[in-house]
């Protein structure tokens, strides 16, 4: 299975035991090594400027959002990252335990780069990343 080793995965999501879980999944699967994860979205920012400054390459990045969190939720969280202007290309694959049309309609709207339904596999992780541009340039190589 082709891997995405060289990403970094930023996952953004409350829920202790989902980051756990998707860590595990990832890692078993082969898709990533470097996992990273934030349980505050109103920190996310802050946590891809620390990752930079740590000498990870911004251009490594992917970010898995979890929409449905407390304080800000992950559309509010999207807007933010997409009016930044040093993360705003950055992939970002919104997560759900919905199926919602409505919420992937928003997320797409609002300049998501995927959807994933939780728990996923990882060929329902592919298939969300493959056609970012930046994403598909690596699996490509």
């Amino acid at each position: 299975m082709t891997n995405l080793t060289d990403s970094t995965l930023v996952m953004v999501d409350d829920n202790i035991d989902e980051i756990f879980l998707t860590r595990r999944q990832v890692r078993k699967d082969g898709i990533i090594n470097r996992f990273i994860s934030e349980k505050k979205p109103e920190k996310l920012l802050e946590t891809l400027a620390e990752l930079i400054e740590a000498g990870i390459e911004k251009s490594s990045f992917l970010i898995l959002l979890d929409i449905n969190m407390p304080r800000i939720n992950g559309f509010e969280t999207l807007k933010r990252i997409r009016a930044h202007p040093d993360y705003k290309d950055i992939p970002v694959v919104m997560l759900s335990a919905s199926d919602d049309e409505a919420d992937m309609f928003e997320s797409f709207d609002l300049g998501g780069d995927g959807y994933l339904v939780k728990p996923f596999a990882a060929d329902e992780f592919f298939a969300a990343v493959e056609n970012i541009p930046r994403i598909k340039k690596k699996l490509i190589q």
